[in-house]
């Protein structure tokens, strides 16, 4: 093409592009999808010491651990036995055995008592939670915390607060229960044994919204473009 000529579009060619951009923006205009309802892990920890969700599952399916000494490498803060997390379409369940917190790894200016329990299990069924728990001690003392009202707040010395049968209803609609919320030192550490998060049947948890861009125009015309404020620095 010479520098002269000037390039044109007649109407057909300007209704085809006009449908073909229309037909690319539809394509790519896939709606989000939302994460699964159901999840469930056995221990985890954050602070000044922080452990992962462990075993974690997310959807379907399940996971388990003979045995865990937390975080590795490096001192135990957590030892546990046979770890397990579980989920099944309505429900999720996660249980801990053996538990054992080393209380005394955190800086505390004060003595901290230990924390056992023989089991911790937690189980969110159709958008209800229960858990279970069986000779918790702390210190050496037996604590009898099983079957409490949900989100039971234990004072067990200064420094140490437990909330038993912690339940949170998320902004999607979940509802995720925890059998045993340990807040140490201020909270600056936190330690959760045997967490699960299900949904209400009928209760589909929100997808992840994504903004608002230029829809495809009726008739399949080109979507009109929506301005878009900026600054160009000027050189020169």
């Amino acid at each position: 093409m010479s520098p002269t000529e000037v390039f044109s579009l007649s109407p057909r060619k300007t209704s085809v592009l006009a449908g073909t951009t229309a037909a690319l923006l539809a394509l790519t205009a896939i709606p989000a999808t939302a994460a699964p309802a159901e999840s469930a892990y056995a221990i985890a920890a954050s602070g000044l010491i922080t452990i992962p969700r462990t075993p974690s599952v997310s959807g379907t399916g399940k996971d388990s651990l003979a045995s865990v000494g937390l975080p590795n490498p490096g001192p135990a803060l957590l030892t546990a036995k046979a770890l397990n997390a579980e989920v099944r379409p309505g429900q999720a369940r996660s249980g801990v055995t053996a538990l054992a917190l080393n209380l005394g790894l955190l800086p505390a200016t004060v003595a901290l008592p230990g924390l056992s329990a023989d089991a911790i299990k937690a189980e969110c069924r159709d958008g209800k939670g229960s858990v279970s728990i069986t000779k918790l001690k702390a210190g050496g003392k037996v604590l009898d915390l099983d079957q409490v009202p949900p989100n039971t707040t234990v004072p067990l010395a200064q420094l140490v607060e437990l909330v038993v049968n912690k339940q949170t209803k998320n902004a999607d609609g979940t509802l995720t229960v925890t059998a045993v919320s340990a807040k140490l030192l201020g909270r600056t550490q936190t330690v959760d044994i045997a967490s699960a998060t299900c949904v209400k049947p009928g209760t589909a948890p929100e997808p992840p919204t994504k903004p608002a861009g230029d829809k495809p125009q009726p008739g399949g015309k080109a979507p009109k473009p929506t301005p878009v404020p900026a600054h160009l620095d000027v050189t020169g």
